[in-house]
């Protein structure tokens, strides 16, 4: 078997329909490098990037920038999809972004200067061990007394749960597939369930952890928040921060947690 042939099945991150998108010096990335597979150092030149991105962006300038601001709504990880008025962070620049920072190890915030923290499918591409107990530990730093934080993450009881039902019907309920089994939003095709499975919990390199509610409870405890919640799509302590991505609903675990007792 050739090395092509070995980058052809049609399940995510689809290697080929991402080379056929590629020129010059990226495809070259893609395909040079045979005698050392694409999963030992795509991770690193990832990672290379974001370091450049951080160092160009002058994290210091940031947070000089928001050392004064108070009764923040901050949206972490937002993409393309940042709120008018609220503080929307990312290390890509996107429509949308107003702060661009890497919050993997610290926020650019002043000590209880934020109101409410909303964080969507960003979570889980940190890092369990090195990175989650910095970014929950500047999370409630930020907070003031009273502050929301809601975190929306992929539900990985629920991926199990459908995992362990007969056919695909369920898993076809938490995670949108069409007839032939492709992804509706990524459009991988999936050949078992087993795959689909790993697409939560690894996105190629992507995904660092998979949660279920009693771990996210556990973190936010074990990091200074109290009255951990188990919401749902578009329910909130805060009303503001139930900005939910309707297209994620199905497959998504949504808690929240304050930094004092807070009431439904």
């Amino acid at each position: 078997m050739t090395y092509k042939q070995m980058l052809a099945l049609d399940i995510y991150p689809n290697f080929q329909q991402r080379l056929a998108n590629k020129r010059g010096l990226a495809r070259l990335a893609m395909t040079a490098l045979p005698f050392i597979p694409r999963h030992a150092y795509h991770p690193f030149l990832s990672e290379l990037n974001l370091a450049v991105r951080r160092i160009a962006n002058r994290p210091r300038r940031v947070r000089e920038s928001y050392k004064d601001r108070r009764d923040l709504m901050v949206n972490i990880g937002c993409g393309e999809r940042g709120k008018p008025g609220w503080v929307n962070v990312d290390l890509f620049n996107s429509p949308g972004v107003n702060c661009v920072y890497d919050c993997r190890r610290g926020l650019p915030f002043a000590d209880n200067a934020v109101k409410g923290i909303f964080t969507e499918h960003f979570f889980e591409h940190i890092d369990y061990t090195e990175e989650v107990p910095f970014f929950l530990s500047e999370c409630n730093r930020v907070l003031r007394q009273g502050g929301v934080i809601r975190i929306v993450v992929p539900d990985a009881e629920k991926y199990v749960r459908a995992y362990c039902a007969d056919g695909w019907e369920d898993l076809t309920l938490v995670r949108p597939l069409n007839p032939d089994h492709s992804d509706v939003h990524f459009g991988s095709r999936f050949n078992t369930k087993m795959e689909v499975l790993n697409a939560m919990f690894r996105q190629y390199f992507e995904h660092k952890f998979a949660y279920d509610f009693p771990t996210l409870e556990f973190l936010l405890f074990r990091y200074g928040f109290s009255e951990v919640q188990n919401q749902s799509f578009g329910r909130s302590t805060l009303p503001e921060l139930a900005i939910d991505s309707p297209d994620r609903a199905s497959e998504s675990l949504y808690v929240e947690a304050g930094k004092s007792a807070f009431r439904d």
